[in-house]
């Protein structure tokens, strides 16, 4: 009787070995699932884990002996090999008709089919069961040791782990079990912001093809000004008026209806001035030619200077995707 409580005894204080709060504190949530140390301390999760609270503390204080002296394995194994069950530091060699199963003193007769879940379960230890995704969701998993299945221990949710490239921020998506980067839609961005790029860029070229025209005519309204009946021919007039049509025709769109308007009723005078078979009341008159080229070279000033906004703006917009492209990964 003796023997035994002395035995008891040894086997209690062994395996109390490690202070409890430093199993708390550094070992339980680390090297163990925390549900094995709330139903140990505190008779919590005992239900889902298929354990009695004395068998989540030996489970817990094992399992500390493991993590704090990784060479126990040797000694379990020395154990196991005697017929023992292995706890603490100390090997309980199993009875007379028992056999050592996973660590515990069965029946013999029982032995064979404790031994068959075992290799039939899904794992053994926690670390053979690989993290999971469930959505956006990754779960961390353990291994139940009452029916060596893996179940959902910790959970971590991706999308609250957001990645900010300039102004565009994209959240991780969970992929085999890990929180990783959502290249699909970097991409997607990518496209969109070289789509930009390009648009912009076709923009600026087409608004300075449509200044250097609109600089042409209204320097050639200014030359007709300046020289005045010098130029005024009806091969020089017809050529002017058709460099007017021409660039007219290309389009400005921020230029007013009154503007066409009034470019329009400047060719139709200009049209009428050699028109032979007009009447000599609507043809212009020299000093009228003069000034209406002196209008329209205003007129063509005024229009090229509104064209500075829009090419600002598309130039600004151009240069704002090339930044946000260089910052994107």
């Amino acid at each position: 009787m003796k023997k035994i409580s002395l035995i008891l005894l040894t086997v209690f204080i062994l395996s109390g070995c490690g202070n409890k709060s430093d199993i708390k504190d550094n070992f339980c949530g680390l090297g163990i699932d925390a549900r094995y140390c709330k139903c140990a301390f505190h008779g919590e999760y005992c239900e889902n884990l298929g354990m009695s609270k004395g068998e989540a503390k030996d489970h817990v204080y094992e399992k500390y002996d493991e993590w704090k002296n990784p060479d126990l394995d040797k000694l379990k194994e020395e154990c196991a090999a005697k017929n023992g069950a292995f706890f603490g530091r100390t090997c309980m060699l199993c009875k007379n008709g028992e056999t050592v199963v996973d660590n515990k003193c069965v029946v013999a007769e029982d032995s064979e089919s404790e031994e068959s879940a075992v290799e039939e379960g899904e794992c053994k230890y926690d670390n053979e069961c690989p993290a999971t995704c469930e959505g956006n969701i990754k779960w961390k998993r353990g291994c139940n040791a009452r029916t060596n299945t893996c179940e959902n221990t910790f959970d971590t949710n991706c999308s609250s782990d957001v990645e900010t490239f300039g102004e565009f921020a994209v959240s991780k998506i969970c992929t085999n079990g890990e929180c990783v980067r959502d290249e699909k839609n970097i991409n997607q961005k990518r496209s969109e912001l070289e789509a930009i790029k390009k648009n912009m860029s076709d923009e600026v070229k087409a608004i300075n093809a449509q200044r250097d025209d609109l600089k042409n005519v209204m320097l050639d309204a200014n030359k007709n000004c300046i020289n005045g009946i010098a130029d005024m021919t009806n091969v020089a007039i017809l050529e002017f008026s058709t460099r007017i049509a021409s660039v007219m025709a290309g389009g400005f769109p921020d230029i007013a209806s009154a503007s066409v308007d009034y470019v329009s009723d400047a060719l139709n005078k200009i049209s009428a001035a050699v028109d032979t078979e007009a009447p000599e009341d609507k043809k212009l008159k020299p000093e009228e030619y003069i000034k209406l080229n002196c209008d329209l070279y205003k007129h063509f000033s005024d229009l090229l200077a509104a064209t500075d906004d829009e090419l600002e703006s598309s130039l600004k917009s151009a240069e704002d995707a090339d930044e946000q492209l260089k910052l994107l990964p």
